[in-house]
Formats: structure tokens, sequence, C-alpha cells
């Protein structure tokens, strides 16, 4: 298998793990996971150490060193893998497990949004206000795509300035005179 594809299919089932596993810990802290593991502020700094690592294991294992092309290759493989492992482990948590914490995520959106009532009515008219409190009570699917939507918006984000930072110059070419 290629390198460009096996390094960051290896480095997006470890990040799988240690989502996972951080999953079932905050459960074991009497938390709801799907908010944490929702926020920016747990899933950010996660996904771009794995990916910085992914395309630095490329770097050192490649003779001709790491052009932009395949650092960023590299990331999107890598991003698209993990959330693809990331939302299939939610959906199957919620389905075969328990739903209570998908509950709970959209009691707290809901509530979110209620206590902002008078900014939105402001801003989007009381029927566009209504449609909005509606979207709140989407389903799990929904839930899990705006997550993966997410993880991949963070991804495609940050791909490039890794990729920029750890590209290599191109190697000299032997001159034979």
């Amino acid at each position: 298998m290629n390198l460009i594809v096996k390094i960051p299919l290896r480095f997006s089932l470890i990040a799988s793990f240690f989502v996972v596993l951080m999953f079932f810990l905050i459960i074991l802290l009497e938390k709801n996971p799907v908010i944490y593991t929702s926020n920016i502020i747990f899933i950010g700094p996660m996904l771009s150490v794995f990916l910085f690592l992914s395309i630095k294991a490329f770097r050192d294992v490649n003779p001709d060193g790491l052009r932009f092309w395949q650092g960023f290759s590299i990331g999107l493989i890598y991003t698209l893998v993990f959330t693809v492992c990331y939302a299939l482990f939610l959906w199957l948590y919620a389905s075969i497990m328990d739903d209570i914490y998908f509950d709970e995520y959209r009691a707290m959106i809901i509530e979110k949004i209620q206590a902002g009532k008078d900014m939105l009515v402001d801003q989007m008219g009381e029927e566009g206000y209504q449609d909005y409190l509606k979207s709140g009570e989407s389903s799990n699917g929904r839930i899990i795509g705006s997550l993966a939507f997410n993880n991949i918006l963070i991804g495609f984000l940050i791909t490039p300035l890794i990729s920029l930072f750890m590209r290599t110059s191109e190697p000299q070419k032997q001159n034979l005179d």
C-alpha cells in the first residue's frame, strides 16, 4: 500500500481509538461525552496532533522528503478516515447502547437558543426564530453529521498550515560534470 495512504490510515485509526477511549472516560466521570467530544477545545488539538504526527511520519520515512501536495493529501485522508470512524462510532453507540447523551445535547442546544431569543427574534423575526428552534430538535443523524462536518472543517483548515510548516526543500540534483 502506498505510504500516502498507509500512514494517515494508521494515525487516523490510532486517533479514533483515543477518541473512543476519551468518550468512555468522560462517561465514567459522569459527564456528557457528546458535548465534550463536540467541543473544538477537545477535538481540535487532538486532530492537529495526530495530523502533525502522520505528516511527520511520512516525512521521516520518505527519502525524497515531503512536498506540500503530499502533506495535504495525507491530511485530507487522515481527516476523512478519522471523521468516518468517529461518526460511525457515535452512530453505533446511539443505536446500540444509549442515546441519552444525544437527548442531553439536544436539550443544551435548545436551551442556548431560548436564552438568546430576544437577539435571535431581532435578527431573524419570530418565524425565523421558531424555525431555528425546531432545528435544535434535530435527529441523532443530524447531530452526528454536524459533528462530522466540524471535524472535516478543522482538518481542512489545519492541513495546509501543517503541510507548509513540515515540507522539505527540493532535493539538490547532483551535477555530474
